[in-house]
């Protein structure tokens, strides 16, 4: 697989595990930097095994099929759901838990130069600011895009909000 495609696969994939499109992903700014992180924590070998479910998953045609794969090659593989896992919390809380050294070994793989098993790491500050469980939350992260003076005295904005008026947010109303 070509770098190229293992990035859309990768891409296309964390869409899949988050929930988010691929255009959201983009935006946080780290999609390379995930991958590369993801690769180099996992290794060669359990990269292959990861992109091949990844793959299964992606080129499938259909929620169903999706699904299939997922539970199948994703959910029930010692090998690749717990990478998965460690990806899930690294786009939601913006931080990377290294699996176990017996992960590693339960594969027959060697635990990469440079990894300490078992260990969890914020990538990046980007990793913090564009975490996911705050968009997912209709928050910002603390000391990170300021919202203004007093935003604290508003309610949060979400989809049953209209209008701004006299600076107060006001609910939608069941209205003839």
């Amino acid at each position: 697989m070509t770098p190229s495609a293992k990035r859309a696969v990768f891409l296309a994939f964390s869409a899949e595990l988050t929930g988010y499109g691929e255009t959201e992903l983009e935006g946080t700014g780290n999609v390379d930097t995930y991958q590369a992180l993801v690769e180099q924590q996992a290794g060669p070998i359990i990269c292959d095994m990861f992109y091949a479910a990844a793959d299964g998953v992606v080129q499938a045609i259909g929620a169903a099929a999706r699904a299939e794969a997922m539970r199948i090659d994703v959910l029930a593989s010692p090998t690749v759901w717990p990478l998965c896992q460690a990806l899930i919390m690294l786009w939601y809380q913006g931080a990377w838990t290294t699996p176990p050294a017996s992960w590693y070994q339960g594969v027959g793989s060697p635990v990469p130069a440079g990894v300490t098993p078992g260990t969890t790491f914020v990538p990046s500050a980007q990793a913090y600011t564009a975490q996911l469980a705050y968009r997912a939350a209709g928050a910002h992260p603390p000391g990170a895009h300021p919202t203004g003076y007093g935003s604290w005295s508003l309610d949060p904005v979400f989809g049953d909000y209209t209008t701004v008026e006299a600076g107060l947010q006001t609910r939608l109303k069941n209205q003839p």
